[in-house]
């Protein structure tokens, strides 16, 4: 086979992978990890064992992946629906939704996205050099790192109501990620957790004041006033992004309030910069963690992982994708999210949010099954306290950082 060839069949497989990534991200609860286990065991069935062939699943793999990050902030955003790895965007994409810039949120994720993926392959070569030192100077300390950014986020509030409030929060999430992962029986306990927690806590909150889609701004301009804060959430990103890379305890969420507790105060807009910039640069470092390890704490790239052998010319070229698929990623967002701004002006606010409601409902008992419903139940009641009181929604991520510092203290 020419070498031409070779580069038409790597060029159709990024290509089919930003699709691919396209629907796993736009459509709620098809998971990514998901179609990579079916790509893998198709793989594996047809026998095909050739380099070669090998190396073009991976490129579609990591394609697909970075093009998920990219979509899946459109429903995060629009539907008030996240799966763990965009938990967060729900809050500042929802109230920037209800003043009429929700496509601007997404554009901001999307840039954010873009310029992680850029930074971090520029970075490679000098984090291919620090990834193992870094590792081994920082994994006996991870759990006092979580005590220190929930220390952080206490400081920042030190107002009597509020700190009560925080810690009541943290108190509830806590023992509630620690209850929820106690459980023996429950499947994709994640799901039911995270849409009761942020989902429907959002989506009930908006059906209480009575919220109506706004006019949406559909020109959305995206103005860097700041190049240095702007710069400085970039680093912010890529620093968190990186101790997400190198400690499977440690997920998109972890990895945004470790990179708020090192800023005083976060607008919306930057939130959602900072976000694109944590879930892209992160799934990009997996790559890097795959090489210098042999193994990747993300699940679609653990997959690639067991096609492969990741040599440095493999490493070159799933950059160099993932570069492109970036690139057409964030093009594909600009394009995809007039289409749903311009929805939202014709769709009922209340009825959407009904029919989310139930989705998530329905998603969480085929998941998980009776006992997800209990979970979302109890999840939805919590993500309500910071919704009522009108608090900080950041600690609700306790259900995950707390059995964290517990595993690792």
């Amino acid at each position: 086979m020419a070498e031409p060839a070779y580069l038409l069949m790597y060029a159709a497989a990024a290509f089919a992978g930003i699709i691919a990534g396209m629907f796993t991200g736009i459509l709620p609860g098809l998971h990514i990890n998901l179609v990579a286990v079916i790509v893998a065991s198709i793989f594996y069935t047809t026998a095909v064992t050739a380099s070669s062939h090998s190396l073009a699943v991976a490129i579609f793999l990591l394609a697909m992946s970075i093009s998920h990050v990219f979509h899946e902030f459109l429903p995060s955003v629009f539907l008030g629906f996240s799966e763990s790895d965009a938990a967060l965007a729900v809050l500042p994409g929802h109230r920037m939704l209800l003043e009429g810039q929700g496509r601007k949120a997404v554009l901001l994720a999307a840039f954010g996205g873009l310029a992680g993926v850029m930074a971090l392959v520029m970075l490679s070569p000098l984090l291919l050099l620090a990834i193992k030192p870094l590792f081994y100077a920082a994994k006996d300390n991870i759990g006092l790192i979580l005590i220190a950014v929930i220390a952080v986020h206490f400081l920042k509030n030190r107002r009597p109501k509020t700190f009560a409030i925080s810690a009541l929060v943290l108190l509830l999430s806590g023992s509630f990620g620690i209850a929820v992962f106690s459980l023996p029986s429950i499947r994709e306990p994640l799901l039911p957790m995270f849409a009761g927690l942020f989902g429907l806590s959002s989506l009930i909150s908006g059906l209480l004041n009575r919220s109506s889609f706004p006019p949406q701004q559909q020109t959305a301009a995206i103005k860097v006033k700041n190049p240095l804060k702007a710069a400085k959430l970039l680093a912010v990103g890529i620093f968190s992004s990186s101790l997400m890379g190198m400690f499977p305890a440690l997920g998109p969420a972890q990895a945004a309030m470790i990179g708020t507790a090192t800023l005083r105060r976060i607008s919306a807009p930057a939130y959602m910069f900072l976000l694109g910039v944590i879930s892209s640069a992160s799934m990009l470092f997996a790559v890097l963690t795959l090489y210098s390890f042999g193994k990747a704490r993300n699940g679609s790239i653990a997959v690639m992982g067991d096609m492969i052998g990741i040599t440095g010319n493999s490493v070159i070229m799933l950059l160099v994708v993932a570069v492109i698929a970036a690139a057409l990623s964030c093009v594909s967002v600009i394009y995809i999210s007039r289409l749903f701004s311009a929805a939202a002006k014709k769709t009922n606010y209340q009825l959407l949010s009904f029919i989310v409601i139930i989705f998530l409902i329905a998603a969480a008992a085929v998941f998980s099954g009776a006992v997800g419903l209990l979970v979302l139940s109890v999840a939805t009641a919590i993500g309500m306290v910071p919704v009522l009181t009108r608090s900080s929604r950041q600690l609700l991520m306790a259900c995950l950082m707390v059995p964290v510092i517990g595993y690792y203290m």
